[in-house]
């Protein structure tokens, strides 16, 4: 029971670090929209980037539908990243769902970042790994959670743990 319960921990330490995350984010995007000069590192690269290129291409082509877009892609990132916290409590395959979108949010800020690389990259770059270190680290607890499962189904009448 020990080892299950040390996969349940990782588990909820990986989706605690998904909601701090999408937290954070929502402050970000809230202090843009304030005029506050500052931003969490800890934090999604791609809801916040949406709005503010949404806002300086909406001023640049003169034409606020830009814009929309721009809230609409991060409010739909941000949704999935919430629904995937939720959700993950009993069903844990949605892990597996917001550490692929985070890995491609970590993709799309590397492509971003990538040309005129500055070293104040690296703390977003540090938290982002930070981030999805925990996420893999839950997608791979859920995947042991699930064979411990499938071993104790298979030989209810075991007394001793087979290990992992």
């Amino acid at each position: 029971m020990d080892q299950k319960l040390k996969l349940f921990r990782q588990i909820i330490l990986a989706r605690n670090n998904l909601l701090a995350m999408t937290v954070l984010t929502i402050i970000n995007i809230a202090a843009y929209f304030f005029d506050g000069n500052f931003a969490f590192p800890f934090s999604a690269f791609f809801p916040y980037a949406a709005i503010v290129f949404g806002d300086i291409f909406a001023v640049e082509f003169a034409d606020p539908m830009i814009f929309y877009w721009g809230i609409g892609f991060s409010v739909i990132t941000l949704t999935l990243f919430l629904v995937g916290y939720f959700l993950s409590k009993n069903r844990h395959g949605w892990l597996i769902v917001v550490t692929i979108l985070y890995g491609l949010d970590l993709l799309f800020m590397t492509y971003i970042y990538f040309p005129d690389f500055d070293f104040s990259a690296l703390l977003d770059y540090a938290f982002h790994f930070w981030v999805l270190y925990y996420l893999v680290i839950g997608v791979s607890a859920t995947m042991k959670l699930k064979k411990l499962s499938m071993d104790v189904e298979s030989d209810p009448f075991s007394v001793v743990e087979k290990p992992l």
